[in-house]
């Protein structure tokens, strides 16, 4: 059977990203058994650069993969949303993070991570890959609602991982956990965010959103 390049361009980007998933599993899992596995709230001076590498593997460091991949396939970082467009709602959308940051009122080692946790450990590295990366590969080739359909289900799929790490569930029940993410966590929040991608043109306007929305949570749990 012959694969159209129109089929391969969509089955690679979906490939990767579905191997980058697999691998955080895994190390995720790694953490839990050899108890490196440290809590955002549990963050301190003493583990604080434990809490970082860790973090550094499982988010940076992919975003730093997934951005050779595409200087390597000579691929323009705007391609990928890496622009300023839409500068005046990007600035107001960082002008409230710091806000709640100094909102917040935490400036210890563990209230400042929490800030730099939420916007370069979560938000950034989830867009770039499944939004920046994959839905702009797939959207490119069989329009929006595939591509936001396709990166939704890959990026909702990790946020049933860690429950059931945690939990221990077994196989079984680590499926069904999975399948109730893929609409919520992942093809709904997913095309929100892939469609405030297309709007603005530029791959900060969801990254910021998507950090105001999860660090909300440390203001109202505080």
């Amino acid at each position: 059977m012959v694969i159209t390049k129109k089929a391969k361009n969509i089955l690679l980007p979906t490939l990767l990203t579905s191997i980058y998933v697999i691998v955080i599993y895994f190390f995720m899992a790694y953490q839990v058994k050899k108890g490196l596995l440290i809590s955002i709230h549990e963050i301190s001076s003493f583990n604080v650069g434990t809490k970082f590498l860790c973090d550094f593997i499982s988010s940076l460091l992919p975003v730093i993969v997934f951005l050779l991949i595409t200087i390597v396939q000579k691929k323009p970082l705007k391609e990928a949303g890496i622009t300023l467009k839409s500068p005046i709602l990007i600035a107001v959308l960082f002008s409230v993070y710091l806000v709640m940051f100094f909102g917040n009122g935490d400036f210890t080692i563990r209230g400042i991570y929490e800030s730099f946790f939420y916007l370069l450990i979560v938000a950034f590295p989830e867009e770039f890959i499944f939004r920046g990366y994959l839905f702009t590969a797939v959207d490119r080739e069989a329009g929006f609602w595939a591509g936001a359909v396709i990166s939704g289900i890959l990026f909702g799929i990790p946020h049933a991982f860690m429950p059931s790490i945690l939990n221990g569930d077994p196989p079984w029940e680590f499926i069904l956990s999975m399948m109730s993410e893929l609409l919520g966590q992942g093809i709904l929040a997913g095309g929100i965010f892939a469609l405030l991608y297309k709007k603005s043109k530029t791959l900060f306007v969801p990254v910021l959103i998507h950090a105001i929305l999860d660090y909300s949570g440390v203001l109202f749990a505080g």
